[in-house]
C-alpha cells in the first residue's frame, strides 16, 4: 500500500512540475529604437503570443522567471546573466500561489505584453545595461563595441514550477560608442 501511494504521489508531483506554460508560444523582445548612445534610456517590450489557441501562462509577480542577457558580437556564445536570488520549486502546499504568481490568459489577438524601462550607462571601460524590474545589470567591454556596435539580446522564459522554458527570439540593437 505504501509503495502504491508513493508512486501515485511522485507521478502527481512529476506531472505538475513538468508543465511548460510557454510551450506552443512565440516569445518576442522589442525595443523602442534600433540605435542607442551611452547614457540613453530604452523601453523593452516583452511579448508572448500563443501559436494556436488561447492559452494560460503564469509569470512570477517579480518577473523572476524571465531571463535576458545583452551580449556583444564577440560574446555571443555566452549567456552571462546572474542567477536569480529566489525561486519556487514546486506547487504551493496550500494551493494558493497568488502571492507570488500572476496568471494570464493570452490569445493571438490579446498577447501578454510587458513594457520595461532600462538604461544604458558607461564607465571608463564598460557599457552597462540595466533593467531594474528584472534585476539585470549586464556589462560589455567598450573595446568590443568600437569595431562592431551590434548587441545581441537573448533570453528565455522559464515555467514557474520547473526548469523548462522557451527562448525569446534573439534581437539586435546597436550602441554607438566613441
Amino acid at each position: 500500500m505504501k509503495n502504491t501511494l508513493t508512486i501515485f504521489l511522485l507521478s502527481i508531483l512529476a506531472f505538475s512540475c513538468s508543465k511548460n506554460d510557454f510551450e506552443n508560444t512565440n516569445l518576442y523582445l522589442e525595443f523602442d529604437k534600433e540605435t542607442y548612445q551611452p547614457n540613453d534610456n530604452f523601453e523593452l517590450t516583452i511579448r508572448i503570443v500563443p501559436i494556436e489557441a488561447e492559452k494560460t501562462i503564469r509569470i512570477y509577480k517579480d518577473l523572476n522567471n524571465i531571463e535576458i542577457s545583452f551580449l556583444s558580437k564577440a560574446e555571443q556564445n555566452g549567456f552571462h546573466q546572474e542567477l536569480k536570488k529566489r525561486f519556487i520549486e514546486g506547487p504551493s502546499l496550500t494551493g494558493d500561489d497568488s502571492e507570488y504568481i500572476d496568471e494570464f490568459t493570452i490569445s493571438k489577438e490579446k498577447p501578454f505584453e510587458k513594457k520595461l524601462l532600462g538604461t544604458i550607462s558607461e564607465s571608463e571601460n564598460q557599457i552597462i545595461f540595466e533593467i531594474s524590474d528584472l534585476k539585470i545589470k549586464d556589462k560589455i567591454d567598450k573595446t568590443y563595441l568600437l569595431d562592431n556596435p551590434s548587441i545581441l539580446i537573448k533570453g528565455n522564459c522559464r515555467t514557474v514550477y520547473g526548469i523548462e522554458g522557451e527562448p525569446f527570439e534573439p534581437i539586435e540593437i546597436k550602441v554607438v560608442v566613441e
